[in-house]
């Protein structure tokens, strides 16, 4: 069976030394340095968060910010054209009016200048008619000058 004596005692003893002095030679500092590895990974890990939210942050304040500038950009857009439109529209009617005015007062010139014509011809045309009546019925060529014509 199993025997209680003084070498198992001493068995035990060296094993308990034998543990302490691996617990303090190898055991404390892997335990350390594991610990500090543990802590490290944590910290990176915590500062990752951290840099993970102050980057969606800044993403979303940027698109923000972005979403702001192109609406002002399209208002500013908008608001350009409208003037240049209001502008280029003045312009427009600014020039059909004076068109309006030439075509009209062109009208007049042409219109004074047939009636002109017209008088012209119709006293010519008078006068040779009359001329050519008077002839037939005198027999005789002769010549009519002073006959108005009156419309």
């Amino acid at each position: 069976m199993i025997e209680f004596n003084a070498t198992f005692l001493v068995a035990m003893l060296s094993f308990v030394v034998f543990i302490l002095i691996m617990n303090a030679i190898f055991y404390n500092p892997i335990l350390g340095i594991i610990r500090k590895r543990e802590d490290y990974i944590s910290s990176n890990y915590e500062d990752s968060k951290r840099f993970e939210e102050d980057a969606k942050e800044f993403r979303d304040t940027h698109t923000a910010k972005m979403e702001q500038v192109q609406d002002r950009c399209r208002h500013e857009f908008k608001t350009s054209v409208n003037s240049a439109q209001i502008v280029a529209n003045d312009k427009i009617k600014a020039v059909k009016e004076k068109t309006k005015q030439i075509i009209q007062s062109k009208k007049e010139q042409l219109l004074n200048e047939e009636n002109k014509l017209q008088n012209a011809v119709n006293q010519t045309v008078v006068k040779e008619l009359a001329s050519t009546i008077a002839s037939k019925l005198l027999g005789q060529d002769t010549t009519v000058e002073n006959i108005e014509v009156k419309d």
